[in-house]
C-alpha cells in the first residue's frame, strides 16, 4: 500500500485545487526525505570519527587538557546519535507518521543544543590558549551556527503546521 496522500491525483500540481481544498506543495518536504536528511545522516555519521579517535582537537591541547577527551567522546556519541535521528525521521517523515513534523523540528533543535553546549564547554576550558580575535572569530561561526539552527526550527515548524492533516498516520 502506497502512503501518499497525493496519489489520487496523479497529472495535477501539488497546489491543484483537491477536494474543495488547495493543496501546499510539498517540494520542501520532497528535498528533505530524498536529500537533506540523508546527507544529515551522512554527515554526522562521518563528522562523528574525529571525536571518537581523539583527532578533533591538537595533541598539544589534549595534553594541555585531558578532559577535552571525554568531553570529545561524548559529544560523538550525541554526533553519531543526531545521525540516527536523521535516519529515523526520513522514514517517519515519507510515511506520513504523525509525529514525523515534530522529529524534524526536534532534530533541528537537538543540533542546535548539543552544537552550542559542546562548543561553549570547549571555549570556556581552553580560552585561555586563544587571543580575543580567536574568541571572536569562533563566536561568530557558533553565532551563525546558531542563528541557521533557529532559522530551520522555526521554518520547519510553519511548513509542517501547514500541513499537519498530511501526517496521521
Amino acid at each position: 500500500m502506497n502512503n501518499n496522500p497525493f496519489d489520487n491525483y496523479k497529472g495535477t500540481s501539488d497546489s491543484a485545487v483537491r477536494g474543495g481544498m488547495r493543496e501546499l506543495p510539498m517540494n520542501w518536504y520532497k528535498f528533505l526525505i530524498y536529500v537533506a536528511l540523508w546527507f544529515s545522516a551522512a554527515v554526522n555519521i562521518l563528522g562523528a570519527i574525529p571525536y571518537f579517535t581523539g583527532t578533533s582537537q591538537t595533541e598539544e591541547v589534549l595534553a594541555q587538557f585531558p578532559i577535552l577527551s571525554t568531553i570529545d567522546l561524548f559529544y560523538g556519541i550525541l554526533t553519531l546519535g543526531m545521525g540516527a535521528l536523521a535516519i529515523y525521521t526520513r522514514f517517519a517523515l515519507a510515511g506520513y507518521k504523525n509525529t514525523a513534523p515534530r522529529l524534524i523540528v526536534g532534530l533541528y533543535a537537538y543540533g542546535l543544543v548539543i552544537s552550542l553546549a559542546y562548543n561553549a564547554l570547549v571555549l570556556s576550558i581552553t580560552s585561555s590558549l586563544y587571543a580575543p580575535v580567536d574568541l571572536i572569530i569562533t563566536g561568530m561561526s557558533v553565532g551563525t551556527s546558531m542563528i541557521i539552527n533557529v532559522a530551520m526550527v522555526i521554518c520547519n515548524h510553519i511548513y509542517f503546521k501547514k500541513r499537519k492533516r498530511l501526517f496521521n498516520k
